[in-house]
């Protein structure tokens, strides 16, 4: 297998004013790609794409977009379709995670979890499909995470949206693969970024994230350019989540266990 050119494609990316979302689109631009910037912040839009623009013949765009409207994300992938001529690399980064116990976290807010991190990912991959198929070419890349294949107590919303789109990835790939469109799945691990500051947090349970063995967002955005690059089917950063996905597949009843003791909730 050839390894994907990424010089000249037209890359969209969503979370991008921050964190991975941001770090790409300056690892995928330094790399010689086109940018389309997606965030729902116009103001740090703007100033992110007026920062990723401003590399030594960097070429990006912001479009704004809040995931929660799926309505809206036909009109914006058409926008970037017409101002770069298509969309080559779909980077569906943007997330964000519910937390609480099962008893306590109201349904709805399952539900606005599940619009963010996997409904709007899917309208988008649904969006793009159809210039990837003309092209005979293209690459989906869907940000999940270890959570997606062991679940943990307390993020049971944030797990199950990750394990939802990590099924979605599995059924893509095997779809799309006729049209040599690859579809890449990133466990990226504890990245150093505003996501952690940013759970909700339900009922009587809280948990603070403690910050220390965490990435870079610029360390994650290299990984996954490199993965772009050589065309992987799944990267996963080594790290305890990786570790512990190995683990629960020989003897779950242990990682119950240690998970247990790890994070109590009574």
């Amino acid at each position: 297998m050839k390894p994907y050119e990424i010089k000249n494609k037209v890359v969209a990316i969503t979370g991008a004013t921050s964190g991975i979302g941001l770090a790409c689109a300056e690892g995928f631009a330094a790399a010689g790609a086109k940018i389309a910037l997606i965030g729902r912040d116009k103001a740090k839009l703007l100033k992110c794409a007026a920062q990723v623009k401003s590399m030594p013949g960097a070429s990006a765009e912001g479009f704004v977009l809040d995931l929660a409207n799926i309505s809206d994300i036909q009109n914006v992938v058409s926008q970037i379709e017409k101002k770069f001529g298509g969309i080559d690399v779909l980077i569906n980064n943007a997330g964000y995670a519910v937390a609480g116990l099962i008893e306590d976290c109201p349904v709805d807010q399952y539900k606005k979890n599940f619009e963010v991190n996997f409904f709007a990912p899917l309208a988008l991959i649904q969006a793009v499909i159809p210039g990837m198929k003309k092209k005979f070419s293209g690459q989906i890349i869907n940000v999940s995470s270890g959570v997606g294949k062991r679940a943990l107590p307390g993020f049971s919303s944030y797990c199950a949206t990750k394990f939802a789109l990590n099924g979605l990835t599995e059924s893509l790939r095997l779809e799309l693969a006729p049209w040599n469109i690859d579809v890449i799945s990133i466990s990226p691990g504890r990245v150093s970024s505003e996501f952690h500051k940013n759970v909700e947090f339900y009922g009587r349970w809280k948990r603070e994230i403690p910050e220390m063995n965490m990435r870079t967002p610029e360390k994650i955005a290299k990984f996954i350019l490199s993965a772009s690059k050589k065309r992987k089917r799944e990267a996963a950063v080594f790290g305890p989540g990786l570790v512990g996905y190995h683990l629960n597949y020989w003897a779950p009843r242990l990682v119950d266990r240690l998970l247990a003791k790890k994070y109590p909730v009574a």
